[in-house]
């Protein structure tokens, strides 16, 4: 039976002794999902890729990503997500269904989408959180690509990441952008800078005071980059960061992570990214 997706992803955790073991690896068209044996990591590390280089017009992806209780696994993707142009006013779509059991955690590093000149994108993700579990997730926009090299050639990007604990909605988080209609260099929108990256930590035992902590563990670090942090009810964190460089951008976001991960989850030190 031929599937309505050019690419597909279904990956699955379970634990084995002490180990977190990936017990389902398929992927189906233009998607491949290639382990990264890191030497002395004992966390399974999968890169996600797309091997058509970039979305083009019409095409739709699927990742369907499960953890079981107590696993920990972290994914990443090779590169950016290239929205190429959809001359003919079709939608490219990515879908993501995640579900992260009980005492489980997933950390999921998703470099930013560069949609082309007409582009037209929409991306939609459901992630379950089980009792216990947490979750580390990136993911990112720039101005795009085009030809005469201008910014926000494109036609319209719609990111929509929406987060439950036990059924409790604690994120919904959409982004909705329309160059051809919106003025991108005004307030509300990306008001003068090119890039924009968005990373979130869910973990039950974060406050408010927590969110301060992470406040001051950014407090020292120069960049040109504007960056904020936000406390979510129920036990969460997000980071907004705007900028005119991609790099620095992500220095921000890579020094909160490692916040995170090392200070606030005990996890030893790890090169997470192929850019840190």
């Amino acid at each position: 039976m031929r599937s309505r997706y050019a690419g597909e992803i279904y990956l699955s955790f379970t634990r084995r002794g002490e180990q977190t073991v990936a017990d389902r690896t398929f992927r189906r068209g233009n998607s491949r999902i290639s382990a990264n044996n890191a030497p002395g990591n004992e966390t399974p590390y999968y890169f996600l890729i797309s091997t058509g280089g970039g979305f083009t017009e019409g095409e739709q992806y699927l990742q369907d990503i499960s953890l079981g209780e107590s696993t920990h696994a972290i994914l990443t993707t090779q590169a950016p997500g290239y929205i190429y142009k959809c001359e003919n006013g079709r939608l490219t779509e990515q879908k993501f269904q995640i579900r992260i059991g009980d005492g489980a955690c997933l950390e999921y590093y998703q470099d930013e989408t560069i949609p082309y000149a007409l582009a037209r994108f929409r991306q939609r993700t459901e992630i379950e959180l089980g009792r216990g579990s947490r979750l580390l997730l990136t993911d990112g926009l720039t101005a795009g690509w085009s030809a005469d090299e201008q910014p926000f050639q494109y036609h319209d990007i719609g990111i929509c990441t929406r987060v439950r604990r036990n059924g409790r909605l604690l994120l919904n988080d959409s982004l909705l952008v329309n160059p051809s209609a919106d003025p991108m260099g005004e307030i509300g929108y990306f008001e003068g800078f090119t890039n924009y990256n968005s990373a979130v930590f869910f973990d039950e035992s974060i406050e408010p005071e927590t969110v301060d902590q992470m406040r001051e563990s950014l407090a020292d670090l120069s960049t040109e980059s504007m960056w904020g942090l936000t406390y979510l009810d129920g036990g969460g964190a997000l980071l907004r960061v705007m900028g005119r460089s991609l790099h620095e951008n992500r220095r921000v976001e890579e020094a909160w992570i490692r916040y995170c991960r090392e200070e606030l989850c005990g996890y030893a030190p790890f090169r997470l990214r192929k850019t840190m």
